[in-house]
């Protein structure tokens, strides 16, 4: 690598997942395993999903998981979210439990944020325009920062308003806790995200051009508006299969991934006429019709390649194109639907053992 020893963290996504047939609490059951497994191995970091009203991912609610996390394990390792979507939030009462969580663990704490893009969790939410859901990400975010910054707010949006002054408690020194603006479907979200003020997290849809531009853009439009790009991490969500040989990894991937396709198209209703009106989801729509291919494991392979799926040498040149590419915490996706705790602990595990001793990066500073 270029430049001598990097600085790069590592992190791990937890969340609901098993095969067929298992009831919410035996999988509760195994997440938790999961957290264990994950503190065991040495991940710096623990993600956790927000879905809702399906078998997609069932952890509702984020921020109260981690404080359970927080209270069983103490100061084990740092929590984050990947997401928690604002527009779903009345924003005073998630500031507040933001500030209570910043409370329960002495690490900082990671709030990943996005917009949301499941027209079922809009309209069960009683927003059933999606359109509007950009404007009440930022309203939200916005009276969710000015409450954990400011000592009393009022704020005054198109559909969101604190007329009267309040002041947050608890309150607890922000600068533990740092947000992060979700990148999913265009590289010029970044910059988005960037005119907010937001350092991003992403997650790798198969695209490496596309999710190496996103960085670029964000850290072009950041230095623009006075932040420092190298002040901040930036996180992104791989999926990981470490095996003995790229075969028997794509073999893998072949059998667990195209579930994982299926559940995100009937989850988000991917193929649903709503795609074709709403005008902010426009690029979601040749997403998800690259879902659906992989639905097929025919199309898995060519898919890997953007992905940490392969032998030892093979997930660490790839874990090594995504450092390059500026993405200095990779945080593995393993546990998605079908699959059992024990081959996404034993791709954990070798991604620690054999992937990260021989990356040559620089240990994430205490």
């Amino acid at each position: 690598m270029t430049g001598g020893p990097q600085t790069v963290s590592f992190g791990v996504a937890v969340t609901a997942v098993g095969p067929a047939g298992m009831s919410d609490s035996e999988m509760y059951g195994d997440m938790f395993g999961d957290v264990a497994f994950a503190i065991e191995q040495g991940f710096e970091k623990l993600w956790m999903i927000e879905h809702h009203f399906s078998d997609y991912f069932p952890t509702a609610n984020p921020l109260q998981l981690l404080a359970y996390i927080a209270g069983r394990y103490g100061d084990a390792i740092d929590l984050g979210t990947c997401v928690i979507i604002p527009p779903w939030y009345q924003p005073l009462r998630l500031a507040e439990d933001i500030a209570q969580l910043r409370l329960l663990t002495k690490r900082p704490i990671g709030i990943g944020i996005g917009r949301g893009t499941a027209i079922l969790e809009y309209e069960r939410f009683g927003i059933p325009n999606m359109d509007e859901s950009r404007d009440r990400f930022r309203e939200t975010y916005e009276i969710v920062h000015k409450a954990l910054t400011e000592d009393t707010i009022t704020y005054e949006g198109r559909y969101l308003s604190v007329p009267k002054p309040t002041r947050l408690r608890p309150k607890v020194d922000p600068a533990g806790i740092t947000f992060y603006g979700a990148v999913g479907s265009t590289p010029t979200s970044a910059e988005i995200m960037a005119d907010m003020g937001l350092p991003i997290m992403c997650s790798s849809f198969g695209d490496f051009d596309k999710q190496a531009e996103i960085v670029r853009l964000w850290k072009a439009r950041a230095a623009q508006n006075g932040m420092d790009p190298a002040a901040h991490l930036t996180p992104i969500m791989v999926n990981c299969i470490v095996a003995d040989t790229d075969a028997e990894a794509v073999a893998e991937a072949q059998e667990f991934i195209p579930k994982f396709m299926q559940a995100q198209l009937d989850h988000y209703e991917g193929e649903g006429e709503h795609l074709r009106i709403l005008e902010t989801y426009s690029a979601w729509r040749g997403i998800f019709e690259g879902m659906k291919k992989r639905c097929d494991p025919a199309n898995i392979p060519p898919w890997t390649k953007g992905q940490l799926i392969g032998s030892p040498e093979t997930v660490i040149a790839q874990t090594k194109r995504f450092v390059e590419a500026g993405y200095n915490h990779i945080f593995l996706q393993t546990a998605t639907p079908g699959v059992p705790p024990e081959p996404r602990r034993r791709w954990q595990k070798r991604f620690m053992e054999e992937v990260v001793p021989h990356l040559e990066l620089a240990p994430e500073p205490a």
